[in-house]
């Protein structure tokens, strides 16, 4: 888990109200480490001032779920007062539904790398901050492949490395695989 002294500006954050349901996930425009607060310029237009917010933060060191408070709006620009992260193990992760669109566009199994001919359809069911579920109809995965996954948000190329570490039962030509999610240094 990273240091809340870590920059979280251009992270990926899903923010979540206080009964889990996904509100927005949007991209952090500025963090304030002195004041303790992130910046987000999308996706809060219809929460009240002083409302609690959950956070989770996919950034460059990690993950780390965090409390928040929008704290004020000023030109069109959210601020979130963040505090209380919260350490979690494999086994506790709050599992936040997400089910965005994505694609595989590199894999590596018996560490052989293999791009496929064209990326690899897939949905992210769910996030947390150890991982994330991936539910794909197009093929099947073994258990150690590793999966280099992207999407667009609000405008900008997001990169999840990830390590398939299970498969869930599946239903006909539906494939799930729960993911451990690696940061590049």
């Amino acid at each position: 888990m990273a240091s809340l002294a870590s920059s979280f500006t251009d992270a990926v954050v899903f923010i979540y109200d206080k009964n889990n349901n996904l509100i927005t996930k949007t991209i952090i425009t500025r963090h304030n480490r002195n004041e303790m607060y992130i910046e987000v310029a999308k996706g809060l237009e219809n929460v009240k001032l002083k409302t609690r917010l959950q956070l989770l933060i996919i950034h460059s060191g990690g993950a780390s779920e965090l409390n928040g408070t929008l704290r004020s709006i000023r030109q069109g620009l959210f601020e979130i007062s963040i505090f209380g992260e919260r350490q979690r193990d494999v086994r506790t992760s709050v599992r936040r539904t997400l089910n965005a669109s994505a694609a595989i566009s590199d894999m590596v199994t018996d560490s052989e790398s293999e791009k496929p001919p064209a990326p690899i359809q897939i949905v992210i069911e769910n996030l947390s901050a150890t991982g994330i579920l991936i539910k794909t109809r197009t093929m099947r995965m073994e258990i150690g492949t590793f999966l280099q996954i992207e999407f667009k948000l609000h405008g900008k190329d997001v990169i999840l490395f990830s390590e398939v570490v299970r498969e869930q039962v599946h239903d006909g030509d539906v494939y799930k695989y729960g993911c451990k999610l690696h940061f590049l240094d």
